[in-house]
């Protein structure tokens, strides 16, 4: 009777201490996963973070020309982003500035419609012009043509960048271009409106455009 006695006991003692030691593994574990949980949020939040600093005007989609990377250089020869522009409505044209008569024409239809544009509005707007001939239209030329029209600086940047930024810019805003053997180009004749996101929201294709017309696409 004292061996059953004691091997009950024995087996009773062995029970617990194996309940005990799977308790402590169990929440061992439970504490593990809820610190790596902790630390998941506490990154989700950092990137969220960060995300909303560089981007106060909303999550950029896949249609947002400021989803490209690429560092410009402008008539001052100053390092320019596209997203640099984020938060202002933007109106874009590439251009050539040997061109004889199109890119003229379609800096004139730009000028005429800022024109238009009620000055109290004039702050919300950019216009950019895109040179698709970077071995010529270096800064000092963009400089130089900016200043014979009159092209207003606070509101004007014209840029150059590597044939490839102009060919992946070009891509995304839907404008053909190509090199002819004399030096000229054939070009879409083709002014582009982006909104504050750098989304497209309308194009004028052709010269000579309608002011109202030009107007009502900019948003006005």
């Amino acid at each position: 009777m004292k061996r059953k006695m004691i091997a009950f006991i024995i087996v009773v003692a062995i029970i617990l201490a194996a309940s005990f030691v799977i308790k402590k593994n169990i929440e061992s574990t439970t504490n593990h996963i809820t610190s790596k949980k902790g630390n998941l949020f506490s990154n989700a939040n950092k990137a969220d973070d960060s995300c909303c600093v560089e981007l106060s005007h909303g999550k950029l989609s896949d249609l947002s020309i400021y989803q490209l990377k690429s560092t410009w250089k402008n008539q001052e020869s100053k390092n320019i982003r596209l997203r640099d522009f984020l938060g202002k409505k933007v109106i874009l044209a590439m251009i050539y500035t040997n061109c004889p008569t199109a890119c003229p024409a379609i800096v004139g239809d730009i000028l005429r419609l800022q024109s238009a544009i009620p000055k109290s509005n004039l702050s919300d707007y950019r216009f950019i012009l895109v040179s698709i001939d970077p071995q010529r239209d270096v800064p000092a030329q963009l400089e130089k043509f900016a200043k014979e029209r009159n092209l207003n600086e606070k509101l004007w940047t014209l840029l150059t960048g590597s044939n490839y930024q102009i060919s992946e810019l070009a891509q995304m805003i839907g404008f053909k271009y190509m090199k002819k053997q004399n030096d000229t180009f054939q070009h879409s004749n083709l002014i582009t409106f982006i909104d504050e996101k750098g989304e497209i929201k309308n194009q004028s294709e052709g010269l000579n455009q309608n002011i109202n017309t030009l107007l009502s696409m900019s948003g006005n």
